[in-house]
């Protein structure tokens, strides 16, 4: 149960971390744009290097935020940049171009296969990937679609979503190793905000049942589900998916200053799995048993309030499996209470710069000013909230 918890923790907090990396930094922002261009920079070993892509952000001091045709994110220091051209064209590419290119730069036995909203690159069987692509397309059509019910204005994404699955944990933490450091040992799946990638393996093992491509991906999803695993693999595929398809549909912006419980709490509200559905996830926002049980146990009065001026609770080993279950619990209270306020509050979000920073001050204005009340005001509400969720059935 511990390290199921633990790779939530560690997921969504490495990537600004490995951000921090790069511009440890930040310059101040001059603009935001979209235009296509094309950069010349010189290395720190005096070669140069052409970069083309999406600018999304240029600074004060000539510095650049480029997203390239992969989706990968590029900080070009301005003193860096020798030429630099705006072009005309978008430069995207196919889907079966980007599943080409990617699978060009993974281990030997990737291939890849595409679905309407996703390119899978996998080097485990053909009937898993597949499995995998209709539970990701599931939650893609229950993403878009409750949002937009709730009333807030979701993108499509301009390009597939792109998902690697490695068929062995050794091959996972040999890739995964180079992006998270020794955490690779710690968690089975992640996404990665300067990739917009996935990255998990099959944790149940199935590819070793014979799966073969003419098997469907329900009679797949059937023996998958009957690992003892197939629980925990389908809650990280679907939290780390959620983080994706946010990021990707303007609830966040990737390398923007979003708060921790609010993409997480996202990701905990959808991840619930249903084991009796053969794609082995169905509802959004059904009891998470795990975080409703510690939540129950660890309330903490006060906690909420400090994770929404502060993304340091969940950044304590000590205070972070409880401070999940809070905003887990804290998402379901106001999806289910407040959403107009909290769709209100989610939406001021897409405006927010990459790179950018918010002051505590600042967080606690914009939660007060969406819902007209403090953290601390709510927590009676959401305490009995939390006691009618309890009384439930468990599904």
């Amino acid at each position: 149960m511990g390290k199921r918890y633990f790779f939530f923790y560690i997921a969504p907090v490495f990537a600004v971390i490995f951000a921090a990396q790069v511009c440890s930094s930040p310059p101040e922002l001059k603009s935001e744009t979209a235009s296509t261009i094309k950069v010349t920079q010189q290395t720190a070993e005096g070669a140069q290097h052409i970069l083309r892509g999406k600018l999304i952000v240029e600074a004060q001091d000539g510095s650049l935020l480029v997203e390239d045709n992969q989706q990968l994110l590029h900080v070009v220091p301005g003193k860096s940049v020798i030429h630099r051209e705006i072009l005309n064209d978008e430069y995207l590419l196919t889907p079966n171009q980007l599943g080409q290119e990617i699978v060009a730069e993974l281990p030997t036995g990737f291939t890849f296969l595409t679905t309407r909203h996703y390119v899978i690159c996998y080097d485990t069987s053909l009937g898993y990937a597949r499995w995998s692509a209709a539970l990701l397309e599931r939650l893609f059509s229950g993403f878009h679609a409750f949002w937009s019910q709730a009333g807030l204005d979701v993108s499509q994404p301009e390009q597939p979503l792109i998902v690697i699955i490695f068929s062995n944990r050794n091959d996972y933490n040999r890739a995964a190793k180079k992006e998270v450091g020794d955490a690779s040992h710690s968690i089975v799946g992640y996404y990665n905000q300067l990739t917009n990638r996935i990255t998990t393996y099959d944790i149940t093992g199935s590819d070793s049942t014979d799966t073969t491509a003419s098997q469907s991906s329900h009679s797949v999803g059937t023996k998958i589900l009957q690992n003892p695993r197939a629980a925990s693999l389908i809650a990280t595929l679907v939290h780390e998916a959620t983080h994706q398809l946010a990021f990707n549909a303007g609830l966040h912006v990737r390398l923007s200053p979003t708060p921790v419980w609010l993409s997480e709490g996202i990701a905990t509200y959808f991840e619930t799995p249903d084991l009796t559905n053969s794609r082995g996830w169905r509802s959004i926002g059904a009891i998470n048993q795990p975080r409703l049980n510690l939540v129950i146990q660890q309330f903490t009065p006060g906690l909420i309030s400090r994770f929404i001026a502060d993304d340091k609770p969940f950044h304590d080993p000590e205070e972070a499996l409880v401070a999940y279950a809070h905003a887990w619990a804290f998402v379901s209270f106001l999806a289910t209470m407040k959403k107009e306020a909290f769709c209100s509050y989610i939406a001021q979000f897409e405006r927010k710069p990459p790179l950018a920073k918010d002051s505590a001050a600042t967080r606690m204005a914009q939660f007060k000013t969406a819902f007209g009340l403090t953290p601390d005001s709510l927590e009676p509400e959401l305490i009995e909230y939390i006691n009618s969720r309890a009384r439930r059935k468990r599904p």
